[in-house]
């Protein structure tokens, strides 16, 4: 593949003292001139969210992008976004670096990002996520050329993701990263405000980050919008990410956050999961009931009850066939108190880690202690550094 970005004219956010020029676009000439000599190829100040970025000179899709970093302070740059722009001015993050992992600090071996699915950009920018300077070495590039065909489907595309649903009120919203549709009508202004301020969610998405590694294949149960999904699709790559909710409603809206994103290859089940023992036979569906407030939605409803506006049949899964389906070792699972029966007596032999969200409240504490002792009898640790409050993670 032809590196598309050697030479090219590039900039940055801005210069600092350790700089080589104070003029950002001669500065930033050491990001790209091909030179990989594990030394720093520009250094901006220390601000917020510093970025480098180059021209490509023309439109590609955008395929992979190589970082090899600068080895001293190379921790500096564990946390990055790759973002695209057509025009300069409007931008698209498609792809997230959200692990702790630092790279190319011992070996020198570059951070390779895959990029899945179509990203159209002639500019392309590297971002730090935080409060930081940002410097490497070298950023190769690389894509395919953009034909008008293609350029055309992918602008249909985007106009439909962008499209506020037929009969619904709302608006996107970015939250970590992702493109999100908001309900005014139907989210809670709780999960909404928890939204704009970006913590919906938030132990969850940073539990994955951390803990979820690239060989991973995930099974999550209780998708709601797809932060969760989305974010560990980032690590593993979207087809290997297995989600399910027995709410139809809030699922289609996860699907199409999932299109909005790039990440359309996640698979998304609507349906409740059971462990073997549980299920009553082949073909087993449950009722469902919608609240006029998706997040109210539930199992334990009656058709008389003034918030529920629909009642729905939906699919029972076996969880130990999907995770052997799936190949799965990892299981995020936030069920509002569901976990304790579909995990207390699962066979979850072939699982290494377990992201958990418990429900005192509403399973009480005598089940979920009896679960939790199950697990630990059948080989499972609690990861103390990473459990907390509701919050718990088990490991094998």
């Amino acid at each position: 593949m032809i590196n598309l970005a050697i030479n090219k004219p590039a900039t940055q956010s801005s210069t600092s003292e350790w700089s080589f020029s104070p003029h950002p676009e001669q500065d930033a000439r050491g990001g790209n001139d091909g030179k990989i000599s594990g030394e720093m190829g520009f250094h901006t100040k220390t601000e917020t969210d510093p970025w480098w970025q180059v021209d490509l000179g023309s439109e590609f899709l955008i395929r992979q992008v190589v970082i090899y970093n600068r080895q001293h302070q190379a921790h500096r740059l564990r946390h990055f976004s790759l973002l695209g722009s057509i025009d300069e001015e409007h931008w698209r993050i498609f792809y997230r670096k959200i692990d702790s992992g630092v790279f190319g600090d011992s070996d020198g071996r570059p951070y390779v990002a895959n990029i899945s699915g179509d990203h159209i950009a002639r500019f392309v920018r590297v971002r730090l996520d935080g409060y930081e300077c940002l410097h490497f070495s070298e950023c190769q590039i690389f894509g395919d050329p953009l034909d008008q065909a293609t350029r055309a489907r992918l602008t249909d595309e985007e106009r439909e993701n962008n499209r506020i649903p037929i009969g619904r009120d709302g608006y996107f919203m970015g939250v970590g990263g992702f493109d999100i549709f908001v309900d005014t009508e139907n989210y809670s202004e709780t999960i909404i405000d928890a939204l704009r301020r970006n913590y919906y969610e938030g132990r969850e998405r940073q539990l994955t980050a951390d803990l979820v590694h690239p060989s991973d294949r995930v099974i999550e149960v209780g998708t709601a919008i797809g932060l969760v999904a989305m974010t560990a699709a980032l690590i593993v790559s979207a087809e290997n990410v297995l989600t399910f909710d027995a709410n139809p409603k809030i699922l289609d809206d996860a699907r199409q956050n999932f299109r909005r994103n790039g990440l359309s290859k996640i698979k998304s089940r609507n349906g409740v999961l059971k462990n073997r023992q549980k299920i009553l036979g082949a073909g087993e569906t449950v009722e469902f009931y919608i609240d006029k407030s998706f997040w109210a939605s539930r199992l334990d409803a009656t058709s008389t009850e003034p918030s529920i506006v629909d009642k729905v049949r939906i699919p029972v899964y076996c969880l130990e066939d999907e995770i052997r389906e799936h190949s799965a070792n990892v299981l995020i699972c936030d069920i509002e108190g569901g976990e304790v029966e579909l995990l207390e007596a699962a066979d979850l032999s072939g699982i290494r880690l377990i992201i958990m969200e418990t429900h005192y409240a509403v399973s009480g504490e005598t089940a979920t202690d009896a679960m939790m002792r199950k697990l630990i009898v059948e080989g499972f640790s609690l990861h103390l550094g990473h459990s907390a409050h509701q919050f718990v993670v088990l490991r094998r």
